[in-house]
């Protein structure tokens, strides 16, 4: 059986049950799903100084769910905060939304929308989109204005103010695929896709079948991120890594 941990990477467990419910119901029957969130931290991620707080415990507990015998680990956050410095540290995939949602939009359709939360997430969602090369596929930034505490606290307005952006984008802006750019943007992605007739990226069901992928390429495989280059490992002779 593989086991897979999804993190997230915020201090407090208020968002774990929604996240293990998301997962419940699409995973597959030989896959154990763990959810877990860290110590200490704040509540969400908007800011670049945020994501700087929760960076070594989030990469920490990858380490450990490698040394445990896991087979993949997510950082459940649109940001993809931490990926890559994950990357050099483990062997196991490790996988984050943005990127695994971005990949799979440009397969889907020839432009992508990614719905965020407020005008402050575009930025780094931006610089994200060119670091992955897809920056040719992307139709727009959609804002819903919408803080993360805000989106577990009334969700049906948070569906609405969705469902109203994301058909503007395909509208407007010619999208042909929507991604919905948070992990609390999660749970009415079928009620979209039948009313939009468009693909519709639940940011948290698309990782994890993602996830599940990796895990399978990487143990029946041993397929998993090259260890050339980019993810070159730190040397141990320079201290730094324990």
């Amino acid at each position: 059986m593989l086991k897979i941990l999804w993190i997230n990477p915020i201090g407090t467990g208020d968002f774990d049950d929604h996240m293990r419910e998301m997962i419940e119901s699409v995973k597959r029957p030989d896959v154990e799903v763990r959810v877990t969130h860290l110590n200490k931290g704040p509540r969400h991620l908007e800011y670049h100084f945020y994501e700087h707080l929760v960076m070594e415990e989030t990469i920490q507990l990858i380490r450990d769910a490698e040394k445990a015998g896991l087979d993949a680990a997510v950082i459940g956050c649109f940001y993809d905060p931490g990926l890559r410095e994950a990357r050099e540290l483990v062997e196991m995939p490790v996988i984050a939304p943005a990127e695994a949602c971005m990949h799979i939009a440009s397969t889907l359709g020839h432009r992508f929308s990614i719905i965020v939360g407020r005008r402050k997430w575009i930025p780094k969602m931006e610089d994200n989109v060119y670091m992955y090369g897809l920056e040719k596929k992307l139709a727009s930034f959609r804002v819903i204005d919408f803080t993360v505490p805000r989106m577990g606290k009334e969700p049906k307005r948070l569906k609405e103010a969705v469902a109203r952006e994301a058909a503007a984008a395909v509208k407007d802006d010619g999208a042909e695929v929507i991604i919905l750019g948070c992990t609390m943007e999660s749970g009415f992605m079928e009620e979209l896709i039948r009313k939009l007739k468009v693909p519709i990226l639940d940011a948290v069901i698309v990782t994890w079948k993602y996830a599940e992928l990796m895990a399978d390429l990487y143990r029946r495989l041993g397929l998993t991120h090259s260890k050339s280059f980019g993810y070159e490992p730190p040397p141990q002779s320079e201290g730094w890594v324990k």
